[in-house]
């Protein structure tokens, strides 16, 4: 049983209070789960805003990105709006799935002054922290799925605060795994 097998029926609210389930997520096509370290993370919207940019490329070839963070629904909805983004935004109340998928939960990866630079970056382009949510000293990290949740495709783990999985990388993930056949298929 992989970690994908395990996360396969786990059910999280999103940011407008539906419930989905991470399998219906992957039914149809290749989805990124983006874990971000907290929504109120001025990281977490810059995730979010670098990969706005690959909006029509990801939905193009049928695949989805969800973001999940912990918190509220009205945290992920006030996320949502600062981070402008289209993606799926889920909400979980606990860090399970967090260590379930192997990410660090980490203190001098938060707090370390190799963040001050990105941080004072992010400061300079108008990114600005907010409303702190869950744990400050948990890390995220990204795993694209294949269609069916057959496997991870590509991972993506911080080990410090400013470590955010490259948009770019995230949607070359994506397309592949929609273009590649799904093993066991026959030609």
């Amino acid at each position: 049983m992989t970690r994908i097998d395990i996360m396969a029926n786990e059910r999280l609210l999103d940011d407008r209070h539906h419930l989905h389930e991470f399998q219906e997520l992957w039914a149809d096509g290749p989805v990124a789960f983006v874990f971000l370290r907290q929504f109120g993370s001025a990281f977490a919207v810059r995730q979010a805003q670098e990969l706005n940019d690959y909006y029509d490329e990801i939905t193009a070839v049928g695949a989805k990105v969800a973001f999940i963070g912990l918190g509220t629904s009205i945290q992920g909805f006030t996320f949502r709006k600062r981070a402008d983004t289209r993606f799926l935004v889920l909400t979980t109340q606990d860090q399970t799935l967090y260590r379930t998928m192997g990410l660090w939960r980490y203190r001098a990866g938060t707090i370390g002054p190799w963040n001050l630079r990105e941080w004072v970056r992010l400061m300079r382009a108008g990114v600005y922290p907010y409303q702190r949510t869950g744990d400050p000293y948990q890390l995220g990290g990204a795993f694209v799925a294949t269609a069916g949740g057959q496997e991870v495709a590509w991972d993506f783990r911080a080990h410090k605060a400013s470590d955010i999985a490259p948009g770019r990388e995230i949607a070359d993930a994506l397309v592949q795994a929609a273009v590649r056949r799904p093993a066991g298929a026959t030609v």
